[in-house]
């Protein structure tokens, strides 16, 4: 018996035009909030728990970045590049005519399938996540804001 081929989370996202639109929206709203100095949604572990989610500081990093300052956003989050290019690319899908969306999200599954890049750079977030953690949680707390 074969197994079944499992989607990578990414395509499996793209494929709906609908969610990927909302995805895509709710994300710009939030950087939209954030950029004109509103305090956008607030993360519910940091505030639950008082422990930064591995995401804590994306927000503001992007902003940085689409100001331009590298530096600023790299110190607030160095996914921030990561997750820009992928709001654009899942905005980018959402809006494409259907000709033209169903090609690129083949390629993106294609590169995803023979590289994993999805599961690594979840990875990555994790351990970067955890390495800001524990090496200076007072440190990473204040830029994170909480």
């Amino acid at each position: 018996m074969a197994a079944a081929a499992v989607e990578s989370p990414l395509t499996s996202l793209l494929r709906s035009r609908v969610t990927a639109a909302f995805l895509a929206g709710i994300a710009g709203v939030h950087l939209a909030l954030v950029a004109f100095g509103f305090p956008g949604w607030p993360c519910p572990l940091l505030s639950g728990l008082g422990i930064p989610c591995p995401g804590c500081g994306l927000s503001r990093a992007v902003i940085e970045l689409l100001r331009g300052d590298w530096r600023g956003a790299m110190e607030l989050h160095a996914f921030s590049p990561v997750f820009l290019v992928a709001i654009v690319m899942v905005l980018g899908t959402s809006l494409l005519p259907e000709r033209h969306r169903l090609p690129v999200i083949q390629r993106i599954e294609r590169v995803e399938r023979h590289t994993g890049l999805s599961v690594l750079l979840l990875v990555g977030l994790l351990v970067y996540w955890v390495f800001r953690w524990a090496s200076e949680p007072a440190a990473y707390l204040a830029l994170v804001g909480g």
